[in-house]
């Protein structure tokens, strides 16, 4: 896995530890995440069939843990450089094409990030002024899309720190 610096000595700088501690947190937040949906739905299941009287807002909460997990990874899928791929082409083409595309598909996904964080911070703010919140938990809506906003930016800022390093 890319790390985010080094010292001159080859032992990891105060970035690539903060940065390791930052991602080590979100391996921890997305698998508490997975387990906590994992549980709603057995629950909600388990009631639904069992009991004949599903888990109330079940479904709000999955909504909201789902759309959690997916920008929880979105930072470590980029560092990682494990966002899905097809290569019908590029596998034949020369290496110093290759790189080239790769270079633009890291400086594309930083853009593209960015883009979606600054979005998700302008709905943010407006959902969190309107009091916006889901219908039957009355999870506000504001906070969850700033979290989501906050994570889009810490994927973008890892493509551009692949970006920047390769050079």
């Amino acid at each position: 896995m890319t790390d985010f610096g080094r010292s001159g000595s080859g032992e990891p700088g105060p970035a690539a530890r903060i940065g390791g501690l930052f991602l080590g947190g979100l391996r921890i937040i997305a698998a508490l995440l997975l387990l906590v949906m994992m549980a709603v739905t057995f629950v909600d299941v388990i009631g639904r069939y069992v009991f004949s009287s599903p888990l109330p807002g079940a479904f709000e909460l999955t909504e909201v843990l789902l759309g959690l997990i997916i920008f929880v990874g979105l930072p470590l899928v980029t560092l990682r450089q494990e966002h899905v791929t097809v290569d019908l082409l590029t596998s034949r083409a020369p290496n110093v094409l290759r790189r080239l595309l790769l270079r633009l598909a890291q400086a594309l996904t930083a853009g593209v990030l960015a883009m979606l964080a600054w979005r998700l911070g302008i709905i943010a703010r407006d959902l969190s002024a309107y009091g916006d919140a889901t219908v039957f938990l009355r999870i506000p809506l504001g906070p969850v899309a700033g979290v989501m906003a906050f994570l889009a930016a810490a994927g973008s800022f890892c493509a551009l720190t692949i970006l920047l390093r390769r050079q």
